[in-house]
């Protein structure tokens, strides 16, 4: 018999993230929480906010406890659990034994959510002639992004871009007013083919969680570095040290041909964005369609996706539901 899963309000099951549900239901009998049902001792509450949490109260040592902060970073980390309670977050922490770390959650969320955009990719960019050296997505004003666009800007660099700085009232397409990053018409997962046809590259501005361990549960990649791998596309990184180390380390290309990696290594981050600066302003063409082409189908493989998952995700939720 499967394990009883129980979602009170929105989890990562039942809510903006349903996509994983039906891989998740092959080892789950997974259900939406209902107050008017009472449940066994063999049931397991998966929750995300303390308030939901607080609608299960009188199931705290009995039944046992899923806190969901795979979107949140750090989102519960903080907690001593009990035996009885497993933290799922995306990254750090692991020295809490109560938390299990998904560094790839968002490779995951980005393969299943934008199955779409990947039969809309009907030539790679490297088919296509470039207008535009490098492609820069930037939202919130966050200090080392500020740094970087002003380096970019002191250096004319950003006269051969097509760049966004949300905040900054910047767009893609155009000015931005009243910026909200959680209120429409700003989508994180916008996409426009051109963007990345009329580009020879994509200069990702990560998270910048400031860790320097360089572990993969420690270093931060989200969305903003699965979109070039996704959709065909070279690419130079500013985020945490080492994620380029990472992501090989997950079985995708970096692109050593096109710039000097030591950047990578460089724990300072102001030194670091210098650096990246520099081999922006450098940068020359090369072939690396082999390498484009590789990160593109490992992205893209579904059955090696489902693979990590039930390895990092689901087997720890089993065996944490199992153990007495």
């Amino acid at each position: 018999m499967k394990p009883k899963l129980v979602c009170v309000d929105e989890t990562f099951l039942n809510g903006p993230s349903g996509h994983h549900l039906p891989l998740f239901r092959k080892f789950f009998d997974v259900f939406d929480y209902d107050d008017t049902q009472t449940y066994d001792d063999y049931t397991t509450f998966m929750y995300r906010t303390d308030q939901s949490r607080a609608k299960v109260k009188k199931y705290e040592g009995t039944c046992k406890f899923i806190a969901d902060g795979v979107w949140e970073t750090n989102f519960f980390c903080k907690d001593n659990f009990d035996n009885k309670t497993l933290g799922i977050i995306n990254k750090g922490y692991t020295k809490n034994g109560r938390v299990l770390a998904v560094p790839k959650w968002f490779w995951f969320e980005e393969h299943f959510s934008q199955q779409e955009k990947k039969a809309s990719i009907k030539d790679m960019p490297f088919k296509h002639n470039k207008t535009k050296l490098f492609l820069l997505q930037m939202g919130d004003a966050k200090e080392p992004r500020v740094n970087l666009y002003k380096s970019l800007k002191e250096k004319g660099l950003l006269s051969n871009a097509i760049y966004s700085f949300l905040e900054y009232g910047i767009g893609l397409e155009g000015p931005v007013k009243n910026y909200n990053p959680l209120i429409p018409p700003f989508p994180q997962r916008a996409y426009r083919p051109e963007w990345y046809n009329k580009t020879e590259f994509t200069l990702i501005a990560e998270c910048f969680q400031n860790i320097v361990d360089g572990d993969q549960d420690s270093v931060f990649i989200t969305e903003k570095t699965m979109k070039p791998i996704m959709y065909g596309h070279p690419f130079i990184l500013l985020g945490d040290a080492r994620s380029l180390k990472i992501l090989e380390m997950w079985g995708f290309e970096t692109f050593s041909e096109l710039f000097n990696q030591s950047y990578d290594e460089e724990k300072n981050i102001n030194k670091r964005i210098d650096m990246i600066v520099d081999e922006v302003s450098r940068y020359r063409y090369k072939n690396v369609e082999n390498k484009i082409i590789d990160n593109f189908q490992r992205f893209w493989n579904t059955e090696l996706v489902e693979q990590l998952m039930i390895k990092e995700m689901i087997e720890p939720m089993l065996d944490f539901i199992s153990t007495k």
